[in-house]
């Protein structure tokens, strides 16, 4: 579904001890970057153990508040492929973290949302869950285009749009 190959530079928004960054990081060239974010420290130390484990050298963690103004710390339009999974839930400032996948993505680049889904008997409480159609009037308006929708186990959905 996605096309992870080469030297690109991937944002993994949220990403939390790794559960994707270090895939991702496996699959992209060396000379590619994984730029995994997260608030928290403690899983960030997490990730970097299992990285330095690993030998991959082409992750870089960063914590950062991406509810804030250029908050990833990450310069504009330096990003191939963004993953924001399961932080839009828990974010109050939704709109921020959009803006902030906007700024650094690449024109033409990929952005992948993946939150939980409405019916789920596991996650968050329903009311904090956000649905589909929300991240759509989210972030179409900034410029993504809708490309696929997915579903991800029997828990999750995933969105994936494009930079125009």
């Amino acid at each position: 579904m996605l096309n992870l190959y080469g030297p690109m530079t991937v944002a993994d928004f949220g990403a939390g001890a790794g559960f994707f960054a270090i895939p991702i990081a496996e699959r992209i060239s060396s000379s590619g970057k994984v730029f995994a974010i997260d608030i928290q420290e403690e899983p960030l130390e997490v990730l970097r153990k299992n990285a330095r484990d690993k030998h991959l050298h082409n992750i870089h963690t960063l914590r950062a508040d991406l509810e804030r103004k250029g908050g990833s710390h990450l310069k504009n339009e330096s990003v191939d492929l963004i993953l924001i999974t399961h932080v839009l839930f828990q974010a109050e400032k939704k709109e921020h973290i959009a803006h902030e996948a906007f700024r650094v993505l690449k024109k033409g680049g990929t952005l992948v949302v993946v939150e939980w889904y409405m019916g789920s008997p596991i996650g968050p409480r329903v009311e904090d869950r956000v649905p589909k159609d929300t991240i759509a009037s989210l972030l179409t308006p900034l410029g993504f285009a809708l490309q696929d929708e997915f579903l991800m186990g029997n828990h999750s959905y995933g969105i994936i749009l494009k930079k125009s």
